[in-house]
């Protein structure tokens, strides 16, 4: 009896011994091992979001972090609240790394994306989470030790225990030692099979349970702890993903609401698409006294018109700023965020249930402001509250954009309006001019003639003042007119077959003259023949153009070379001066109407800046392209290519 009781001693010293290693596993070590794991997930996603944010610019990156900013708070408390006096030191080390990533975070936040500082920054970060990672891979060391050292405690435990029991019933009866031995695996089967069921779970096998109702009370207690801290784990990953499929559903209503290029549009999608994610029977927008041009209240189906929403669409939004959020049952309100009496009693007439209204901001200017209501259920979460802060602040966005967006329009309206009116204007005036200048043009001849009479040398010389100018002018009509046709679509292009080099050799000699007269040598490479698909008149402008161009910009002794040939299947016309060409930085704008080179400018060369910009115009309707080089000081190259007929 005496060496039963003895055995009985030992074996219940043994279980208690068991007892106590399975407790501190269960609920000190493993825990530990757990919050230090979540703690290392949060700084993970925070690292990555932050760092997708410096290099891309991508605001929606920014979620993830202030997300996982928010739960570092609450992971490290716990983690604190776990570590007993042999963890402490390592986890207040390693939690002052991430304090310190953390730090530098918040600045890397505000630098710019993708510029030098947000890439120092992000290299600098990943020194400190680097540390962070050692220091949170060591505690795992420590723990993972600890574990083991605990279970092989138990085993030597266990085996002491035999050794005792073998030791003591060896003066006992057979039933007593088969007594003991049953006793033995009646209480370290279900132990190892607990022991198993925690092994399972650190290798990932999430959904391994203890069995809780059979073996000694006290294994089925820890079987019972076991099974509901995994419980408890499976709760918070479920409650994780609901949050993740919440947030998905935020950033693509995100997404919508800013691809609205109307103001309504985009608040319209904005209430449509956040009812459902909050579970809200009653969605408002109003938007702030001063706000033009964007609808001033709109309400999920109508209700802001005759409706439950009615005593709250009367209420003004002049007691939020930029960011201000109000909350029924807020456990964290900002600030001063009062709600007036006002809005409280339109609350009161809608029902009892929660209520969240969030500022709709643009930068620092308070647009409106975002009310959700539900009729009964639960009151809004942190979670509820963030997400409706990332919808309002992409709804700020929109109503922004769109705006901008319908401003340009009517801009561009209005730009078209006045563009019309001038070329209306153009054409109206050129046609009143033409009819006098040929008027005048027409009594200068006579005059020339002498049909009026002999003419002195100075009333000669006088009239071919007159006559030089009547003809510029008639021919800085004749260019408005056209660019008026182009403008409105009016400029039409007959192409028949023609004898380029005899089109050629007529504008050839009907410049000479004026290539004579300013002393400026004139020289022609015809390769012939060839025939192009062609509108004569509006070719003949187009060489007339570039050779009065080049000889008024060639000073004298200088010369001006043009060459006619054919390439593959084009017409190559090159016409080449030795002027004071073209400034490299307004070459681009050569063709562009009304544009003169500054050094033209400056020398008072007389010009309209319009023949450039029809000759790129006939080119094009003729299906071709036209080429510039040129070089201040040295000269100009102008190259057509034409399509062969």
């Amino acid at each position: 009896m005496a060496l039963i009781v003895c055995a009985g001693i030992a074996e219940m010293t043994a279980v208690l011994l068991q007892h106590r290693v399975v407790r501190e596993l269960s609920t000190h070590v493993q825990p530990l091992e757990l919050a230090n794991a979540q703690l290392r997930s949060v700084l993970a996603d925070a690292q990555r979001g932050l760092r997708g944010f410096s290099l891309t610019g991508d605001s929606q990156m920014l979620d993830t972090y202030h997300v996982a900013r928010s739960d570092y708070s609450l992971v490290s408390g716990h983690l604190r609240t776990l570590a007993d006096a042999q963890e402490s030191q390592a986890v207040e080390d390693q939690l002052r790394g991430a304090d310190a990533w953390f730090a530098l975070a918040e600045q890397q936040r505000q630098a710019r994306p993708r510029s030098d500082e947000a890439v120092r920054f992000v290299s600098e970060g990943k020194v400190l989470f680097q540390a962070f990672a050692a220091d949170n891979q060591a505690l795992d060391a420590d723990l993972a030790a600890r574990t083991e050292s605990l279970q092989k405690q138990s085993s030597r435990l266990g085996s002491i225990t035999l050794v005792v029991l073998i030791v003591l019933t060896l003066g006992a009866a057979l039933t007593a030692l088969v007594t003991a031995v049953v006793t033995a695996r009646r209480i370290t089967r279900p132990l190892g099979e607990v022991v198993g069921v925690l092994a399972r779970r650190g290798q990932g096998q999430l959904d391994a349970r203890a069995d809780a109702r059979s073996g000694p009370t006290e294994i089925r207690a820890v079987a019972a702890a076991v099974n509901s801290m995994a419980d408890e784990g499976d709760r918070a990953r479920l409650a994780e993903r609901d949050i993740a499929a919440l947030r998905s559903q935020v950033r693509e209503l995100g997404y919508r609401i800013r691809t609205h290029l109307t103001v309504r549009e985009a608040i319209g999608e904005a209430i449509q698409g956040l009812a459902p994610i909050m579970r809200a029977q009653h969605v408002l927008v109003r938007m702030a006294p001063g706000q033009a041009g964007v609808p001033q209240l709109t309400s999920l189906h109508d209700e802001h018109v005759d409706g439950p929403l009615a005593p709250l669409a009367g209420c003004p939004v002049d007691w939020l700023h930029s960011g201000d959020v109000w909350a029924t049952d807020d456990p964290a309100p900002a600030g001063d965020v009062r709600p007036p009496e006002a809005e409280r009693q339109a609350w009161e007439q809608i029902g009892r249930g929660p209520v969240l209204t969030v500022a709709v901001s643009a930068g620092d200017e308070c647009l409106g402001a975002l009310t959700l209501i539900r009729d009964t259920g639960p009151a809004f979460t942190a979670v509820d509250i963030r997400l409706t802060e990332v919808v309002a602040a992409d709804l700020g966005r929109g109503v922004h954009l769109a705006r901008l967006y319908e401003r340009e329009q009517q801009l561009v309206a209005r730009l078209q309006e006045v563009d019309t009116a001038k070329t209306d204007f153009m054409s109206t005036v050129s046609h009143e001019l033409r009819t006098p200048l040929t008027s005048i043009s027409g009594y200068v001849e006579l005059l020339l003639d002498a049909e009026a009479g002999e003419l002195t040398p100075p009333q000669t010389r006088m009239l071919d003042v007159i006559g030089r100018n009547t003809r510029r002018l008639r021919e800085l009509i004749e260019e408005m007119l056209i660019l008026s046709k182009i403008e409105s679509g009016a400029f039409q292009t007959t192409r028949l077959p023609l004898d380029l080099i005899a089109l050629v050799e007529g504008a050839v000699a009907a410049i000479a003259p004026a290539a004579a007269k300013a002393e400026v040598g004139l020289h022609t490479e015809l390769h012939g023949p060839l025939e192009v698909s062609a509108d004569a008149d509006q070719l003949d402008r187009v060489l007339m153009n570039l050779l009065s161009n080049a000889v008024k910009f060639t000073p004298p002794t200088g010369t001006v070379t043009l060459l006619v040939r054919r390439e593959d299947t084009e017409v190559v016309i090159t016409v080449a001066d030795t002027g004071m060409g073209i400034p490299e930085g307004e070459q681009k704008a050569l063709f562009t109407r009304f544009f003169r080179a500054s050094n033209a400018v400056r020398q008072a060369v007389p010009g309209t800046g319009l023949g450039l910009a029809i000759v790129s115009t006939v080119v094009d309707n003729h299906g071709g392209h036209i080429e510039v080089q040129s070089t201040e000081g040295v000269g100009t190259t102008f190259t057509i290519h034409l399509p062969m007929s």
